[in-house]
């Protein structure tokens, strides 16, 4: 859900009992919009409160994440060590049901006195703020985002200026507002509205996702228009909305997080109406939690589209260089009639001299009359030498150029299994070592000295149906280890035919010595992981080679991942077939 005033409420709530009489030790500012504050309780303990600004992910919650701090901290950091380390938070607490927090603090001047000060946190998309204020006079003594008349012509929020509240919305707080105000505001608005769109739009601090979840936790539907709802309706809506808002301010909360397709979509303080979702500890833990696993996806996203972006690049220009080598070879092999015409020539030069310019002879091979031009200035024999110089040095050229296609499809086909594994890479630790390989084989510059590296990422592990173990790679690197260090000489190895993709390994017991040995469902599921695991994903119809691990070999100077195999099978198998979703989720996580 978005940070709305439900969620502070939850959040508000539990900070007060674990943060109330904490001291702040440190203060740290990891990025530009976001705050650090390490606290510690000689009762409860240490805990490190994030708050954040970001015009997207603006939050405040007990955090365990870690973020390397910059080396010079910036001003607005240095600033609030100078005021608030060492002080104590006195309290916590919400603007009416607004986004807004002001955290008390008390912490000792310059004097040695005890002075308050107050770090109002407003949470609010795009005008997301934090800002230090005296409360006495309500003076700005800093903000973490400074801007002036230029850009409101409401409020400036800048350093002696007089802080001055949000804008409001001209919405009913819904921790006041009776049942008759409440339908009246409702009323006010377009009848053609959704009930949810509605409450949304009345009450403040609640966001459309809480207003949907409120109307389908009482029963009814959030799409119904108002003009169709009556006191019924209305009154079912609002003994929730009151129910719930006592739950959440007396600390009765339920700390959710609803996910889809195994990642995080939403999360709330109480049970979810609909949807798959696990319930946390605390709703500290649950935005954490959230927060986390949302961030990391997004930076995974963007770390994997930008390297793809740099990998499709070359892979442009690998493209290009193809596509004039096919026309340079198309028009080398032309030139197989020049050893025509020379043995033409020499067949017949008895019918010509010096100084003919053309010579008209029946081709020996289809019978036709062939018009071949000749050089007056040298006798027969030697037009035809010329002529089968020409086709020698094209001959060489087709040599030429049939190896430097062959290795331009080499670097064709390597770039695209680095794409493949890019797409499938799940942790930043799989594209750190994608980008140690890249650097090894030069496409980007070293960054070794500069980056640290994250611990080795290890196979995928699945269970057959028949109990027998399949590992499938997920980079380069993990297909050499699969194929040429991991696998038995007796273990089964599939890849997808002629399309890039991982390396697949069934470890065989040692009674299976004959590929009849194999069970057909364990073949087959390997092999549907050979193609959901490669660039034919989205196909319906994947041919896929199995062999023994003993037939695969890997030619010197080969690149990573790159082997030639002799002596196999071919299956035709469907990814799109339903059994493949069982099969990933019998996936064996990492311990």
């Amino acid at each position: 859900m978005p940070f709305d005033g439900i969620a502070i409420k939850a959040l508000v709530e539990e900070l007060n009992s674990r943060l109330l009489d904490a001291r702040i030790d440190k203060i740290h500012q990891p990025e530009k919009d976001e705050l650090l504050l390490t606290t510690r309780h000689p009762k409860i303990g240490t805990h490190r409160l994030l708050l954040s600004a970001n015009a997207r992910w603006s939050r405040m919650h007990i955090t365990e994440a870690r973020k390397p701090n910059p080396k010079v901290p910036p001003s607005f950091c240095m600033l609030l060590r100078k005021y608030l380390e060492g002080g104590k938070i006195k309290s916590i607490r919400q603007v009416g049901f607004e986004r807004i927090v002001h955290i008390d603090i008390e912490a000792l001047n310059e004097f040695r006195e005890w002075k308050s000060k107050v770090l109002v946190c407003e949470f609010m998309g795009r005008h997301s703020n934090i800002i230090l204020i005296n409360p006495e006079t309500r003076i700005i003594l800093d903000a973490i985002k400074r801007y002036g008349s230029d850009l409101s012509s409401y409020r400036e929020v800048l350093p002696g200026k007089e802080y001055i509240d949000p804008p409001s919305q001209n919405k009913l707080n819904p921790l006041e507002v009776d049942y008759e105000a409440l339908v009246q505001k409702i009323w006010q608005q377009d009848n053609n509205k959704t009930l949810s769109s509605a409450l949304f739009q009345t009450c403040t601090g609640i966001s459309p996702f809480a207003a949907r979840e409120i109307c389908l936790s009482a029963g009814l539907n959030p799409n119904i228009a108002v003009e169709e709802c009556g006191e019924y309706e209305f009154t079912t809506m609002y003994r929730r909305l009151k129910a719930l808002l006592i739950d959440v301010s007396t600390g009765k909360t339920k700390p959710s997080i609803l996910y889809q397709e195994n990642r995080p979509v939403e999360f709330c303080p109480y049970l979810p109406a609909s949807g798959t979702y696990k319930i946390s500890d605390s709703f500290n833990t649950a935005c954490d939690t959230f927060y986390t696993a949302k961030l990391d996806y997004l930076r995974l996203e963007s770390m994997k589209t930008n390297l793809s972006r740099n990998i499709k690049i070359i892979l442009d220009k690998a493209y290009k260089k193809q596509f004039f080598q096919s026309g340079d070879l198309s028009k080398a092999k032309e030139s197989e009639q020049y050893r025509l015409w020379g043995e033409l020539i020499t067949a017949y030069s008895h019918q010509f001299k010096k100084g003919d310019t053309i010579a008209v002879l029946d081709d020996f091979y289809t019978g036709e009359q062939v018009n071949i031009d000749l050089d007056p200035r040298y006798t027969p024999v030697q037009n035809a030498q010329k002529y089968f110089k020409v086709y020698n040095k094209s001959r060489k050229a087709i040599k030429h150029l049939e190896a430097l296609m062959a290795r331009n499809q080499e670097e064709i086909d390597y770039l695209e299994s680095i794409l493949v594994a890019l797409q499938q890479a799940e942790s930043p630790a799989a594209i750190d070592e994608i980008i140690e390989e890249l650097e090894n084989e030069k496409y980007v510059k070293s960054q070794t000295n500069k980056r640290s590296r994250q611990a080795r990422s290890i196979p995928r592990k699945f269970m057959s149906s028949d109990g027998l173990e399949i590992l499938v790679g997920r980079n380069n690197r993990q297909n050499d280890l699969l194929s040429l260090k991991v696998a038995e000489r007796s273990d089964l190895w599939l890849h997808t035919k002629n399309i890039p993709g991982t390396h697949v390994i069934v470890k065989l017991s040692k009674h299976m010595r004959s590929i009849h040995d194999v069970p057909d469902a364990t073949l087959e599921e390997a092999a549907l992981l050979a193609a959901h695991y490669s660039k034919a994903e989205q196909s319906e119809k994947v041919e896929v080679d199995y062999t023994f691990r003993s037939n695969v070999k890997k030619p010197g100077g080969a690149r990573p991942g790159m082997v030639i195999y002799e002596n196999y099978w071919t299956i035709l198998v469907n990814p799109q077939e339903a059994r493949i979703k069982t099969l990933l989720e019998s996936e064996l996580k990492e311990q």
